[in-house]
């Protein structure tokens, strides 16, 4: 497996996996850039439970991210929950992922700054997604330096931490770290500790501006997600197989969580 070779691919094929009438493509343009971010949004199956938003490609470095996303569209993943609407952004940083940096052709890390529009592919997807209101939302990553899996997660129910985790250690190493850039880490998971609420740990970690894609979701008004962070020291299928496993899981318990309180 090798990650798409530019831009014009990734393009190319979210178009091509676009051909399904449940799925609405729509571009974005970011003119400073001359090129389109992309949406994606797809209509339930069966009575909507939920509304789902997916992210890929924030880091160009990170390739798992986004070639999973890639995948969930073009292996029509998301037939497999009829009861969920999506919004599928496949890659949020299309410089980056063109040159395989973590930052953009100007040398920034986009994901330091959702709290402002000084960016042009920030800015552009800011205004895509003002108006959402996800019920969940994944956030795709990988950490290039590791050899095992860590998950920050903010799920409405903390119980599906461990079960995500537990799902990705089924197709691949978790982390056994106790602490993963000087924050520690329990079993996988990042902990924010159980003497703090999840809003109590947003709001002091936001404070500081700098803000990733999760930041600016849950300043407005979105409670639950996760960015997934794939070991970058193993091979890239195992870390897409992983990718789609935490993603699955969260689906699998957000549908079954929803049908037993509709």
């Amino acid at each position: 497996m090798q990650p798409p070779a530019s831009y014009d691919e990734i393009v190319a094929r979210v178009v091509a996996a676009c051909d399904a009438p449940q799925l609405t493509l729509t571009r974005h343009p970011v003119a400073d850039l001359g090129l389109d971010l992309l949406r994606v949004d797809i209509a339930p199956q069966a009575p909507a439970l939920a509304h789902v938003g997916l992210f890929g490609g924030v880091h160009g470095d990170e390739p798992a991210g986004f070639i999973s996303v890639l995948e969930f569209l073009e292996q029509r993943r998301w037939a497999d929950h009829p009861g969920i609407a999506f919004s599928v952004f496949p890659c949020l940083n299309p410089t980056g992922c063109a040159l395989g940096t973590r930052e953009n052709a100007d040398g920034i890390d986009i994901n330091r700054t959702y709290d402002r529009d000084e960016v042009p592919e920030v800015r552009v997807l800011r205004a895509m997604i003002e108006h959402d209101a996800f019920d969940a939302f994944i956030d795709a990553h990988e950490d290039p330096e590791e050899d095992g899996f860590y998950v920050y997660a903010f799920l409405e129910d903390r119980a599906w931490h461990t079960e995500v985790v537990q799902a990705v250690a089924e197709r691949g190493p978790v982390t056994g770290k106790s602490e993963v850039d000087e924050t520690p880490v329990e079993a996988g998971l990042i902990s924010v500790g159980e003497d703090r609420s999840r809003e109590e740990a947003f709001q002091e970690y936001m404070e500081d501006g700098d803000w990733p894609l999760p930041f600016y979701l849950y300043s407005l008004g979105m409670r639950s997600g996760m960015t997934t962070e794939t070991p970058g020291q193993i091979e890239l299928a195992t870390r897409v197989a992983m990718q789609h496993a935490a993603r699955e899981r969260v689906l699998e318990l957000l549908t079954a969580a929803r049908s037993a309180g509709a």
